[in-house]
């Protein structure tokens, strides 16, 4: 068992762990404070988790940086060769409704690129997890699997994606003009991109500009493990980069040929 297989058999244990302590915190009930600054809402579920994992993310890995979403990011005198991208509940508008479709993501970034991604999803019992040049896989309370995306390059026959919590018109406009009539409605980002990787879903486009890394590293590499890809519109590959994490970027995720079809058709919309 070489060092990466280590880090991902702990943070999957971690994983699991903070998504007990949000259901612990959720039955007990919560407050919910915004952000402000259009930055959504954040829970005390939210902030438990968050609290919980970065303190034992720093504690195993001490040479490490840990960066969360809701937590400060230092500014200086930070090592930049790890790090941990994590988010406590991707998709807290979801949990606040009371649905399921919330996750627990966790990703490590090596020189600037992803390298290891865990979500899991607390209510189901659901796990997606991926080492760079190792496969993906998804396991649940039965038994784990591969993943493997659907391999098909015809838009009109793709299964699109969508946040069930944020509508997008641009979306919907290129939904009808690439004649998909299949629509299927998620939360969590993680989710999303895990049901991709799952052949659940084929396609998904953000227009947002409103996702950071931790949104990112984790599901990235889950979804390359399995065969598809992320597509930015402006610059060739998503660097994990300590400062600015906000992803101002417009992206899509797919299968690889079905990615690229649908990037050439939509350069100009995206």
């Amino acid at each position: 068992m070489n060092q990466l297989d280590k880090d991902l058999e702990f943070v999957i244990n971690l994983a699991r762990q903070a998504g007990s302590l949000v259901q612990t915190v959720r039955k007990s009930g919560y407050k919910i404070y915004d952000k402000g600054m259009h930055l959504g809402l954040v829970t005390d579920a939210d902030k438990a988790a968050s609290q919980f994992l970065v303190s034992e993310l720093s504690r195993a890995f001490p040479n490490d940086l840990v960066i969360s979403e809701e937590e400060s990011i230092p500014s200086e005198n930070y090592p930049t060769d790890r790090v941990w991208f994590i988010d406590p509940i991707d998709g807290t508008a979801d949990f606040i409704a009371g649905s399921s479709e919330w996750s627990v993501m966790i990703g490590l970034a090596i020189n600037k690129t992803a390298r290891l991604g865990v979500v899991y999803q607390p209510d189901s019992n659901e796990l997606y997890y991926a080492i760079r040049k190792r496969g993906a896989f998804y396991s649940n309370s039965k038994d784990t699997v591969k993943l493997k995306v659907r391999h098909l390059s015809d838009p009109s026959q793709a299964i699109l994606i969508q946040s069930r919590m944020h509508w997008s018109i641009k979306a919907d406009k290129i939904a009808k003009q690439l004649e998909i009539n299949q629509i299927f409605k998620c939360g969590s980002l993680g989710l999303k991109l895990g049901k991709i990787a799952k052949k659940e879903a084929d396609l998904y486009f953000n227009f947002s500009g409103h996702c950071h890394l931790w949104d990112l590293c984790g599901p990235e590499v889950i979804l390359k493990e399995a065969g598809g890809t992320l597509l930015f519109a402006g610059i060739n590959k998503l660097y994990y980069e300590v400062g600015e994490t906000r992803v101002k970027y417009n992206f899509l995720a797919a299968p690889n040929k079905l990615a690229t079809k649908v990037y050439s058709i939509l350069e100009q919309e995206i």
